[in-house]
């Protein structure tokens, strides 16, 4: 129950923090222009407005979502020290592993709470411009009850929902490496593995195709050893199509990101254990 409230503590006082700093609210404000012009764009095709309405909003959210947990996820323990509040924190009977976990939980808090929000907006924007193009013959009544609650909402939901999943893991390595890394370094090395999740299926077809045994270890280590984003890519675009997902794959998919999540924090609280900050 202490550790409890001790993490409960920590994450509240990080939600906080991140969400009066103004470099959030810019970036917020981006990603709406960001939506709103993906609106224009949308009306410049005749049948497929919508779906690029969808896509861009999505992609936008993605984006400054991960441009978020980078910047502010790299700088959580920094931040710390620099302003050397960090000596503060350990005065009190607080543990690494529970310094670490609510560093996380309230990152991870704040960036639900952004997602949230821009998610409504984008359902907001593309409920108005399927009504808009609706067939004027029909009421807005039915064409809310027939098409946008049973299947446009849902759909953009489930997508909302596996892109908030992928950010966990963009959270979860950008405080792994901000616990023994400079904010520029965390940052590189963040924003590099998050690319690089998404060519796991590029690293797989390159082992295959390639007849180095070396380049083949190599590929197969980093396809096993990397989070596959490139999965969670497909998953959202299917889920974006309409499709069905049986209960085994969320459950997997549920089970595949807490188990890479835990690692992460693990790792990082054995580094923060093991570090001495001065």
């Amino acid at each position: 129950m202490r550790s409890f409230g001790a993490v409960s503590a920590i994450a509240l006082n990080t939600f906080r923090e991140t969400v009066r700093d103004r470099v959030l609210y810019a970036i917020v404000f981006f990603a709406l222009v960001a939506t709103l012009a993906g609106l224009v764009l949308g009306t410049l095709s005749v049948e497929q407005d919508v779906r690029i309405l969808e896509d861009l909003g999505l992609f936008t959210i993605t984006a400054f979502g991960g441009i978020i947990a980078i910047f502010i996820g790299t700088n959580l323990v920094f931040k710390e020290i620099d302003r050397r509040t960090i000596f503060l924190i350990f005065t009190k009977p607080i543990k690494r592993w529970e310094f670490v976990t609510g560093k996380f939980l309230g990152l991870a808090l704040c960036i639900l709470v952004v997602c949230f929000a821009m998610g409504l907006f984008l359902i907001a924007i593309v409920c108005w411009q399927t009504l808009q193009t609706a067939d004027p013959s029909v009421s807005w009544t039915t064409t809310l009850t027939n098409t946008l609650i049973p299947s446009l909402i849902p759909r953009l939901l489930t997508s909302l929902v596996l892109m908030y999943v992928e950010l966990v893991l963009v959270i979860a390595l950008a405080t792994f490496f901000s616990t023994f890394s400079t904010p520029l370094m965390s940052m590189l090395f963040t924003f590099g593995l998050w690319i690089c999740g998404h060519m796991t299926d590029s690293l797989k077809a390159l082992g295959e195709l390639s007849t180095s045994p070396v380049v083949k270890v190599v590929t197969n280590g980093l396809y096993n050893a990397l989070p596959d984003l490139a999965l969670l890519t497909r998953i959202r675009g299917e889920a974006l199509d309409g499709g069905n997902f049986p209960i085994d794959l969320v459950s997997g998919i549920g089970a595949y990101v807490l188990l890479y999540t835990v690692l992460l924090l693990s790792f990082a609280t054995v580094i923060a254990e093991r570090r001495e900050f001065q």
